[in-house]
């Protein structure tokens, strides 16, 4: 009995360590290489979604009139089986990429432009996508092999890769279905709202600060520089080839732009949007179809009130947290978008080389403002950043 036993838990052991030495080579997460695509022999051109599965970027089947792209927000801000917007922009494919840096998105951006030349390219900036990558397992290293106390960065990875549940669900998902095409989904209001249910709109919201504080504390003028220049490459690209870009920055809550102040980032913010209007307005001078447009400012909707911590009932009208807005956010995204009326509310200004510096200074006072009327809210964001 005693040597049935020991076969027993030997094949359990082997199937579980083989299962975890598949799960580290698939890499389903991002988490054991990088945090970028892992090509290979099971998944082809593939990139990972929010829920956790491979998503194929060949789109033989999609023909889409219009491409939405950008991080985690445009995939959580715009439902693209909405019929107010397939009206107005057709076939959407949302080319929301979870944690997308700007030269990744550059990368399937041109991917699906390839074969296809769409009538309108819409992509959603923010400050994030300019910032070097998320945190790697394991931490900072000051070496290729050992972690900062000297622990190998291998087998810490290996040992995430064993023990991880999502993981291991999204590698079976990978291997049982190897050509899942869900990039077309956009907003699921039924999963946010499952987790609002859980959690609510706070408890959520500081956790995302609390993440997002950590990747602006970690700025580097290289990659910064770089990125910038891979959004200019691609512009310079899409004119030649006379294709509409309508470029917007994301309508984080007020929340964020506090945390973005409380980081010391603020300058950097506002020369990210002046370079970006430089740039833009230098392609229009040259007759090229591109615009700019800023919802990342103060304005009502980006001043919803939270709800007080523990309340889980309640349901915020533009948010799901302070940094993702919902779909019915995305849809007052588009239709001032391609509206181009300067006269509302300040939510959704065209920005230009001309009007960046008044705009900015506009944006200044109202900040100072902000700070001087809500110093709770001030305190929390510093607290927590702490």
């Amino acid at each position: 009995m005693n040597t049935y036993l020991r076969y027993f838990f030997c094949s359990l052991a082997a199937i579980f360590l083989l299962g975890g030495a598949l799960n580290f080579a698939l890499d389903p997460l991002g988490y054991f290489r990088n945090h970028d695509v892992h090509v290979g022999t099971f998944l082809g051109e593939r990139v990972w979604g929010d829920d956790r599965t491979a998503q194929n970027l060949s789109i033989d089947t999609h023909r889409p009139d219009t491409l939405i792209a950008g991080n985690s927000r445009v995939k959580r801000g715009f439902a693209v089986d909405d019929r107010q917007l397939t009206e107005r922009l057709g076939v959407i494919l949302n080319l929301g990429l979870p944690g997308a840096r700007f030269d990744e998105l550059d990368r399937y951006i041109r991917i699906v432009l390839e074969d296809h030349v769409v009538r309108h390219l819409v992509i959603g900036l923010d400050l994030g996508q300019f910032l070097p990558d998320r945190e790697l397992v394991g931490g900072s290293t000051p070496g290729p092999w050992l972690d900062a106390d000297g622990f190998p960065i291998w087998l810490k990875k290996l040992a995430v890769a064993l023990w991880s549940k999502n993981a291991f669900l999204a590698s079976a998902k990978v291997m049982f279905r190897p050509y899942n095409t869900t990039l077309n989904g956009g907003a699921n209001s039924e999963t946010m709202l499952e987790k609002l249910e859980v959690s609510g709109h706070r408890r959520m919201t500081r956790k995302v600060e609390a993440h997002l504080a950590r990747r602006y504390s970690r700025f580097d003028t290289g990659v910064y520089v770089e990125r910038v220049a891979t959004l200019n490459a691609l512009l310079a690209d899409a004119c030649l080839n006379n294709t509409d870009v309508r470029l917007f920055i994301s309508p984080i809550h007020i929340r964020q732009l506090l945390l973005i102040r409380e980081v010391g980032h603020l300058g950097l913010f506002f020369n990210w949007k002046t370079q970006l209007a430089d740039m833009v307005s230098q392609y229009q001078k040259k007759g090229c179809r591109v615009t700019l447009t800023d919802f990342s400012t103060i304005s009502p909707y980006t001043s919803e009130p939270f709800p007080e911590p523990g309340d889980k009932q309640h349901r915020m009208q533009w948010y799901w947290e302070s940094s993702h807005y919902n779909h019915q956010m995305g849809r007052v995204v588009i239709d001032r978008l391609w509206n181009h009326d300067d006269s509302h509310d300040g939510f959704g200004k065209n920005l230009t080389a001309e009007n960046i510096a008044g705009w900015l200074d506009k944006e200044r006072n109202n900040l100072n403002a902000l700070v001087r009327s809500q110093p709770m809210l001030v305190k929390e964001i510093s607290d927590l950043i702490r």
